[in-house]
């Protein structure tokens, strides 16, 4: 699994197209809720979805990484983090945005709001069903 270290985040963030279609895009919420988002709980393990980033290039292609963790810790079990690395091609048409993952035949659709993405997630280890992020373009 790639990691993206914070400080190579805000280092390429200065890389943005003046459109403010490509660069680095920072997850702020998953279905309107901020993250670090709670998405489940019971009485043995708390999972949630830490961060994420998407990365649209010049060249056509994304790069979509999610952070989650599962913490058991209260019942003697371990904390795990780990990330999920979407990559493929993308295709924008005015304020939409369509994400191509490799390998897979399936299609993302989002839209463009200023300097916001809302895009439907792919499938993650720890979510149920279909899900939403509302990512930020990284500051400059």
């Amino acid at each position: 699994m790639k990691r993206l270290p914070i400080a190579a985040l805000l280092f390429v963030a200065g890389c943005q197209d003046s459109t403010g279609s490509i660069g680095y895009y920072v997850l702020t919420a998953v279905d309107t809720v901020p993250v670090p988002r709670l998405v489940s709980a019971t009485t043995a393990c708390d999972e949630f979805v830490l961060r994420g980033v998407l990365h649209l290039t010049r060249g056509g292609s994304f790069d979509l990484s999610v952070t989650q963790s599962q913490d058991c810790t209260r019942v003697g079990g371990a904390a795990d983090t780990f990330s999920t690395i979407t990559s493929g091609a993308f295709s924008q048409t005015s304020d939409r945005i369509f994400l191509h993952p490799a390998g897979t035949g399936l299609e993302l659709e989002g839209t463009f709001a200023g300097a916001t993405v809302e895009l439907l997630l792919p499938q993650l280890p720890l979510l149920d069903g279909s899900h939403s992020g509302s990512f930020v373009i990284a500051p400059l």
